[in-house]
Formats: C-alpha cells, structure tokens, sequence
C-alpha cells in the first residue's frame, strides 16, 4: 500500500476518530472504505451501462470482416 497526505479541518479529525473509535476501526480504515465504495461505485454504474447500450445497439456487420492488411492501413 502507498501513503497519502490529507489535510483536513482539525474538528472533522476529531469527529471521525471518534467516529472511528465506535466502530473500531480507524481514520485511515474509513477513509479507505470510502474511497473504494465510491470508486468502485462509479465503475460498477459504467459497467452497467456499457451493458446496456450494448444490449440496445447490438450492431451489424452485414458479413464484413477485418483483415490483417485492412487493419494496418495507413
């Protein structure tokens, strides 16, 4: 894992250790579950629509194929 730096608002900090201590858990453990909920979060509702427009737009390419030479057309 890499560390970080994060300057927040000394009554914030004091709120989430305490927070943090009812739960048992820490600052950094928060701040980590956050972050990965809301990254993950976001890629799940790309994934999601990825799937979507893809079941919308399912294409057609009327039998044409890519070949090797037409692929590396300049």
């Amino acid at each position: 894992m890499r560390n970080i730096t994060l300057a927040i608002d000394e009554e914030l900090l004091d709120a989430a250790r305490a927070y943090a201590a009812q739960r048992n858990t820490s600052v950094n453990q928060l701040v980590r579950d956050l972050l990965d909920q809301t990254v993950m979060q976001d890629r799940k509702a790309a994934a999601v629509e990825m799937l979507r427009f893809m079941e919308k737009h399912s294409g057609n390419s009327h039998g044409w194929k890519w070949n090797r030479d037409e692929a590396h057309e300049r």
